[in-house]
Order: structure tokens, then sequence, then C-alpha cells
């Protein structure tokens, strides 16, 4: 659900250039929510843009398993990965 959700803000907010507080409104959800599923969507998506496998499901951004920043993604940022900074 959050994957589909995210990718409905996604193609709203880059494809017609809605505001995250227009694509809440055009899909029942509240702003936070419409902001983390847009985050969640690119995070999860994030390792098949630079053609990597995908990893495990990032946490949620704004929640305390993420609280700021993107979260470390292992198969973007762990060793080997296009991201890698030693």
């Amino acid at each position: 659900m959050k994957a589909q959700q995210g990718f409905e803000v996604y193609e709203l907010v880059l494809g017609k250039g809605f505001t995250f507080r227009q694509a809440a409104g055009e899909l029942g959800l509240s702003l936070t929510t419409a902001w983390r599923r847009y985050h969640f969507f690119a995070d999860w998506s994030l390792p098949e843009f630079y053609g990597r496998p995908p990893g495990p499901l990032p946490p949620q951004r704004g929640t305390r398993a993420c609280p700021r920043g993107r979260p470390y993604l292992p198969t973007v940022d762990g060793p080997g990965g296009p991201l890698h900074r030693p």
C-alpha cells in the first residue's frame, strides 16, 4: 500500500507539477503522509535507478527509524555500491 500510494504521489508531484499539499488532497492523504509516501517510493526505487538489485525495504523518513535525511540503502550505499564512501 505504501508503495502504491508513493507511486501515485510521485506521479502527481513530478509528472503533473502538484505540490505535496495538492497531491495529498487529490489522494485523500494527510500532507505528512503524502510527503512520507513520496520519499518512501523514491528511496525504494533508488537501487533500480543505479542498476543494482533491490535491497531490504527502507525505513520511512520522518519516523523514529529514519529521523532525518535519506536512509542507508545497503545495495546503493554499501561496499561496492555506486554511492559508497569509504
